[in-house]
């Protein structure tokens, strides 16, 4: 359950990441729940792309109607409300379609993400040599005999200046982390696991391409740990 890993003690990538932005102690607080809850319902694009590409299609319903002012369109609301599932326009879906569609267009999508054995949502826990506790999610695990591959699918709707500001946004400690998580939960030799970035467009025209994360780029996320 995803709820179960979210709430499990391990310092993630994620709540590491808050230690470099705000400090430790709103990084700690954060870790236990204690900031306030946004509590935001609505899905994103982004979102619903993840769900898409990973298998979350039981997630969400799209609506039929263009408002819920009427008694039928507030208890079909309701009804999926309680399902649990996230209420979609059809644009929204239309969107999202067009973007997996260019994913799995993608001349390396089968290497890096529709590989043979792949696996999606892949959990992971492992303990440093300093004995800190790690976990990690993998959005697609592709293990080939002695070796790994992790793709991590990253949304956003400033493609191009994503590649410019990936280790300003602790992306290469993101690499790390699941570098030495991967390796420890396998008992592969790091040098055997390879990481790597789908990145996905979420505005016109959804334009996508891989980031392979190379020796220098994971090295500068293993000092920030």
């Amino acid at each position: 359950m995803a709820d179960a890993y979210y709430s499990r003690p391990e310092w993630s990538y994620s709540s590491m990441k808050l230690i470099l932005d705000h400090g430790i102690d709103y990084a700690v607080a954060a870790k236990r729940g204690d900031l306030p809850d946004l509590d935001s319902k609505a899905i994103d694009l982004g979102q619903l792309v993840h769900m898409l590409v990973l298998g979350g299609e039981d997630q969400f319903a799209i609506s039929p109607f263009e408002n819920f002012y009427s008694k039928e369109s507030k208890a079909w609301r309701d009804e999926q409300k309680a399902a649990g599932k996230h209420i979609i326009t059809l644009g929204m879906f239309k969107a999202a379609d067009q973007i997996l569609k260019n994913i799995e267009n993608h001349p390396l999508a089968k290497q890096y993400i529709f590989a043979k054995g792949a696996t999606f949502e892949h959990e992971m826990y492992a303990r440093t040599a300093d004995g800190v506790d790690m976990k990690g999610k993998a959005d697609v695990l592709i293990r080939t005999n002695e070796s790994a591959m992790i793709t991590d699918l990253k949304t956003t709707a400033k493609f191009d200046k994503f590649f410019k500001t990936a280790q300003s946004m602790h992306y290469d400690l993101q690499s790390a982390v699941y570098t030495l998580v991967t390796a420890s939960s396998l008992e592969l030799d790091p040098a055997l696991v390879k990481f790597a970035y789908c990145v996905v467009e979420t505005v016109a025209p959804y334009r996508v391409q891989f980031m392979i994360a190379g020796i220098d780029f994971v090295e500068a996320g293993e000092r920030k740990l």
